[in-house]
Order: C-alpha cells, then sequence, then structure tokens
C-alpha cells in the first residue's frame, strides 16, 4: 500500500510540476524556433456567436481598430442560429467588411465554422470570440509565422482580466499563466498540442471539417499536426476576456472542455500510437491525459494513504502525503465560503480553482462515457 500512495503521489507532481519542468528543460535544449516574416496575406477574421447582442458591436469596433490592411482583411460574423438582435446589428453595422453568415438549425460553434469556411476565400482564417478584445496588432503578429512553411497554426497570447477581484477569477489567471509559460516550452520543443478558441490562426487550405461534437481549439490543432505541420505559441498576439465571475460558470465550462477535449482525443487517436508520434504521444499524455484524469489519480491517492495510515502506520512519508492532502482540501472548502469575496490570498484561490477544476474533470471523465455531449453552448459573458 505505502508502494501505491507513492506511485500516485509522484504522478500527481509529475502531472502538474514535473511535465512543466521537462517541457522547459527540452524547449531549452531544442530551441526550434519559427523563421517568422513580415507578410501581409488576405485574412478572414471569423467571429463565432449565439445572442451575443450584448457584445456584438464592441466586438466589431475592436476589429476596426486592427492594425492591418483594410483591404485585406475582412470580418465574419458566424451565428449559430441566434434568436437575439446579434444579426440585425451585424447586418445594420457600418462597414463593408462586416458580414454576417448565420448557420441554421443551432448546430454548434466547431459546426458552424465547417460550414463558414466553405464560404471564405482569404489565405488566412483567424478564428475569435465575441467577448474577446483583440489588441491593434495581433493580426500582423500572427501572420508573420506563416512565412515559416512548417507552421500549420498559430495560437495567441491570452490575457485574463478580473475587475472584480473574485476567488474563482484569481484562480483562472494563475491558471492560465502556468498554461502560457507551457504553450512557449511546448512551441520551442516542436509543437503545441492545442489552441486558445478565441486567438488561432490557420491557413484556410489546411482547415479540416471536424465533427459537430468536438472541442476545435483542441481537435483542430491534431489534424495539423497530422499533417505534418507544427501549432505555435505568439506571445505578442495578445488579446483580453474576462474572467468567469461565478463558480458555477467555471465549472460548466470546464465539464464541456474536458468531455470535448476526450472526444477529440479519440477522433485523432492515432497520435497516441507511440512508434509513429513519439514525441506528440508523449505531450498528449502528459499534458491532457493525465490532467484529464488527475482526480482519478488524486481519489486513488487519497484512499490508498487512508488505509495505509488506518491500517499499518508504520509510513511517516505516507502520513505525511495524507496530511497535506486533508490540508489542501480544508483550504477548498474555505476557500469556497469566500468565492465571490474580494481580497483573498493566492492559496486559497488557487486551492479553490484547483479543487473546481479537478472535480469538473471528473464529472467530465464520468459523463464521457455515460452520455453523448452537445455541440452547442450558451453564452457567458
Amino acid at each position: 500500500m505505502e508502494q501505491m500512495s507513492i506511485f500516485f503521489f509522484f504522478l500527481i507532481i509529475y502531472t502538474y510540476f514535473g511535465y512543466l519542468v521537462l517541457a522547459l528543460g527540452l524547449g531549452a535544449l531544442r530551441r526550434k524556433r519559427v523563421n517568422k516574416k513580415e507578410i501581409l496575406p488576405s485574412v478572414t477574421l471569423m467571429i463565432a456567436a449565439y445572442n451575443e447582442e450584448r457584445n456584438i458591436v464592441a466586438k466589431l469596433d475592436n476589429c476596426m481598430e486592427l492594425d492591418y490592411p483594410a483591404e485585406k482583411l475582412q470580418i465574419a460574423v458566424v451565428s449559430d442560429a441566434s434568436s437575439d438582435q446579434t444579426d440585425q446589428l451585424v447586418l445594420d453595422y457600418p462597414s463593408e467588411r462586416v458580414s454576417l453568415i448565420r448557420v441554421g438549425g443551432r448546430v454548434g460553434k466547431t459546426e458552424a465554422r465547417n460550414a463558414a469556411i466553405k464560404q471564405v476565400d482569404s489565405e488566412i482564417v483567424v478564428f475569435s470570440d465575441a467577448t474577446t478584445v483583440y489588441d491593434p496588432k495581433i493580426i500582423k503578429m500572427f501572420v508573420r509565422n506563416f512565412a515559416d512553411s512548417e507552421v500549420g497554426m498559430v495560437t495567441g497570447h491570452l490575457k485574463y482580466i478580473d475587475p472584480k477581484g473574485t476567488q474563482v477569477g484569481a484562480g483562472q489567471k494563475l491558471f492560465w499563466k502556468y498554461e502560457c509559460l507551457l504553450k512557449k516550452a511546448q512551441t520551442f520543443s516542436g509543437t503545441l498540442t492545442g489552441s486558445v478558441g478565441c486567438a488561432s490562426a490557420f491557413r484556410t487550405k489546411d482547415y479540416t471539417p471536424l465533427p459537430a461534437n468536438v472541442i476545435e481549439d483542441f481537435t483542430e490543432p491534431l489534424m495539423m499536426i497530422k499533417k505534418g505541420k507544427r501549432v505555435v505559441f505568439e506571445p505578442e498576439a495578445v488579446c483580453e476576456e474576462l474572467t468567469t465571475e461565478k463558480t458555477g460558470d467555471e465549472w460548466d465550462m470546464r465539464v464541456r472542455v474536458v468531455r470535448g477535449g476526450l472526444t477529440g482525443l479519440a477522433y485523432a487517436k492515432e497520435l497516441l500510437n507511440p512508434l509513429k508520434y513519439p514525441f506528440v504521444s508523449f505531450q498528449l499524455i502528459s499534458h491532457k491525459l493525465l490532467r484529464w484524469f488527475a482526480p482519478v489519480i488524486a481519489i486513488s491517492l487519497f484512499i490508498s494513504c487512508w488505509l495505509e495510515v488506518a491500517l499499518y502506520r508504520d509510513s511517516a512519508f505516507v502520513f505525511f502525503i495524507f496530511s497535506l492532502q486533508l490540508v489542501f482540501y480544508i483550504t477548498a472548502l474555505c476557500a469556497s465560503l469566500f468565492d465571490s469575496k474580494k481580497g483573498n490570498s493566492k492559496i486559497f484561490s488557487f486551492a479553490h480553482y484547483f479543487f473546481v477544476v479537478n472535480a469538473a474533470a471528473l464529472t467530465a471523465v464520468y459523463y464521457s462515457f455515460s452520455s453523448e455531449l452537445k455541440p452547442t453552448w450558451e453564452p457567458k459573458r
């Protein structure tokens, strides 16, 4: 039992810290750079929208401020059968560069984008959301990476803004800083295995239509990798999003992301073959599968430690691990009582968010084996 407890403990440590250190080391050794050049290809900025009447005009105003030749930049709002004033606001917007692509039937973001891509004739497509605020130079920062023929997809540098200082918002910001550091390391070591859904760019000709029930910001990069292309992180392609304010909203999003990710990984399961894709399969297992199944590992760790402490009581190290878990879970429980309060410590924010993310992942794993994922989404901001 002691050996099992130690195994689960170090597996958790590897999942959240060991892999990051290893990725940073591999990135420092390989230093696989992108051959960037200033180029100006034609671009379609595609905004996915469902009932975004509160945000769509501000988003289009933001698009008008982008530092890119107007004659080479088109903005297409892809409405997934919006039932509010979103479509009319787009049609009334005073710019010939703005167009509406309405997809009927409420098919979900992935299928809506599949349909919209067929109407695009630009060299590059940029995926965005209605709530994402772009830095004026973001398009130029994206496209310079496509001077490198090995690059198939570029993901941007998303920064979360937490104006209300909520517990879940603070945790989300901490988690995303960790993810951005990992993205930099993965780029230098070869390729990312995912992208930022509200800020990603690719060559139109390289796009692969996807099943409606997969998460496109994870699965589309995998399709690029299968084609022999790199997926890279562009730290200067900056954009901003507000954090979620409520734990329930973050929970819903994390459940959906993990379920869609598991479905997408099953769709691209060939990439898990270590004989054909040794490095990519290692990344997917370390960064995705272990992360998604971390709550199962954590529960196994807690049970094995409890049994060791209760039945044998002869391992000081296992007792220490068990005590750490108790302290963490008590901290997370206390933090949940102050979910919407300002001024909470980073320790509380981290514990609260970590617990929410992992509990949501456990729920997602259960639902993945018991029901089918619906492709539609609801705006949360």
